[in-house]
């Protein structure tokens, strides 16, 4: 057909537009169908933290793919190294690679739409096919490699030749914006022949999830069959890495103490009171005269959660949590990037006794990309209050001053990294940076510091233990010479009123 000079191939045009939409409206159904997608984050948050949520060592997906044609070519280059190597563990005969990466791009390729719907329409609708197989085969490839290197302990001296090379790769791994569908490493690793893992006889997506998590989480020698999600549940690496986090938290109880009874816990009670009791019955006399503004309702008002120097107060005890019970440790690989969480991740137990027991966060530079990607993926998957939210935002209030540096850092709940030079005021710095991320923390009442958090909320309002004898202590035991002057102030005041009622009585009629 023409129209004014121009030549439109009418039954070629109408055949190429129903055809992209009907492949447009069976990515969207696919889109429509996934539970957990990888997408960017909101503006605001990039703004603020650009470095938490950019990788520096190398780009998964097509999120960043740009940055690996600049800025981070060195990472590109790995990968081409990294997919001769994968291959070359089954297949030494060079002539027999083309094979293998034939088979993964045919596998690959059966997958893309469903691999596609994983992204949002902007960031993968302008990548041609051939391009979008060809990355998800390298980046896949290259993850495999490196897990198969960690657990068999083979030298990777190209990365280490990177500064901070591998610690750097850790955190990469597990970024928001960083991630390519989990499925797609499950078909890679199931057309894989690697012969260092024949002897364990399990399915190549259940290997890939022992792999995984021994790289993560430190999780090797210990058979997590029970304990692993279905593969086909998980949407990618970072999704992993949340659900094993969460399940190592609930499974983890503290170590069974001394069985006691009624009796033995009322005798226990009794002893942590007597050394109180004396100011105990002081605090009628002395709460009356302590300065407005040093009360706790004056300081806080009705807070969810008291500082850690304010704990002691209140009659809690700070302490670790050791790893047992529950079989939530994080393993003998200390250098796993989990191992930030300490061998408890995300513990938070008050007991009856009065004993808060937390997991140990160490204070180094994947902390907080760990921290914040880990609460990305829950605000991403739409969780009114994550596990790891929840307690990121704890800790973060429990830190208001060096004060409660000292007091954690003490209790040995938090700890500096390898060079462990970090001060109090940088461990303030540090909450003060995390809680930033915890803008989401307002239904934290149903994660599982609900019950903690009405204990502390119930404390703080109590009208003695917070309005009065948490008062007393603090103002008057932190420093001496202030109780000194109030006896003298309720001494003065009780002989005035004695001298006043005799002088009353002696007066004649």
């Amino acid at each position: 057909m023409a129209w004014r000079g121009v030549t439109v191939h009418v039954e070629w045009l109408s055949r190429r537009l129903a055809q992209q939409q009907e492949d447009a409206a069976a990515t969207e159904q696919h889109r429509i169908m996934v539970t957990h997608r990888v997408s960017r984050l909101p503006g605001h948050l990039r703004a603020t933290n650009p470095d938490t949520y950019t990788p520096g060592l190398v780009t998964i997906g097509p999120l960043h793919a740009k940055d690996a044609e600049r800025r981070l070519r060195r990472g590109n280059r790995l990968k081409m190294a990294y997919l001769n190597s994968l291959i070359s563990r089954g297949h030494p005969d060079a002539s027999g690679h083309l094979a293998v990466i034939q088979g993964y791009v045919r596998l690959v390729a059966a997958r893309e739409r469903d691999a596609r719907a994983m992204y949002a329409a902007e960031d993968v609708d302008n990548i041609a096919a051939e391009d979008f197989i060809q990355m998800l085969v390298l980046d896949g490839c290259f993850i495999l490699e490196h897990l198969v290197n960690f657990a068999t302990g083979r030298e990777e001296a190209s990365l280490h030749a990177i500064p901070f090379g591998p610690a750097q790769l850790s955190v990469d791994l597990v970024l928001a914006e960083n991630q390519i569908p989990f499925f797609v490493l499950a078909d890679l690793i199931s057309c894989t022949r690697l012969p260092e893992f024949d002897y364990m006889g399990s399915d190549p997506p259940i290997l890939l999830m022992k792999l995984a998590l021994y790289y993560l989480a430190g999780q090797k020698g210990r058979d997590m069959t029970d304990v692993l999600p279905r593969a086909g549940d998980v949407c990618h690496i970072l999704h992993l890495l949340h659900s094993m986090v969460s399940a190592a938290r609930t499974r983890w109880e503290p170590s069974p103490r001394i069985q006691d009874g009624a009796v033995l816990k009322l005798a226990w009670e009794a002893a942590q009171l007597l050394p109180s009791l004396p100011l105990l019955l002081m605090v009628p006399l002395l709460y009356p005269i302590l300065p407005d503004d040093c009360k706790w309702s004056a300081r806080y008002g009705p807070v969810s959660v008291p500082s850690a120097s304010d704990m002691k107060w209140l009659g809690v005890r700070l302490k670790k949590a050791h790893g047992g019970g529950g079989g939530g440790g994080s393993g003998k690989a200390s250098d796993s990037i989990v191992s930030v969480l300490g061998p408890v991740p995300l513990a938070v137990k008050l007991d009856r006794h009065g004993v808060l027991r937390l997991g140990q966060l160490k204070i180094e530079f994947r902390t907080v990309p760990l921290l914040f990607n880990l609460i990305a993926f829950e605000n991403s998957a739409e969780l009114r209050a994550g596990d790891v939210l929840a307690y990121t935002w704890f800790m973060a209030m429990m830190v208001q001053s060096a004060e409660d540096a000292a007091v954690l850092v003490e209790a040995e709940v938090v700890r500096g990294g390898a060079a462990g030079n970090e001060t109090n005021a940088d461990v303030v710095r540090f909450f003060r940076h995390v809680s930033a991320a915890c803008e989401g923390a307002v239904e934290l009442e149903v994660s599982y510091l609900g019950e903690t958090l009405q204990w502390f909320k119930g404390r703080t309002q109590h009208p003695f233990f917070a309005k009065r004898l948490a008062d007393v202590q603090r103002y008057y035991i932190t420093v001496p010479w202030r109780i000194v002057t109030a006896f003298g102030t309720v001494i003065t005041t009780v002989l005035c009123i004695l001298q006043a009622v005799t002088s009353f009585k002696q007066k004649p009629a």
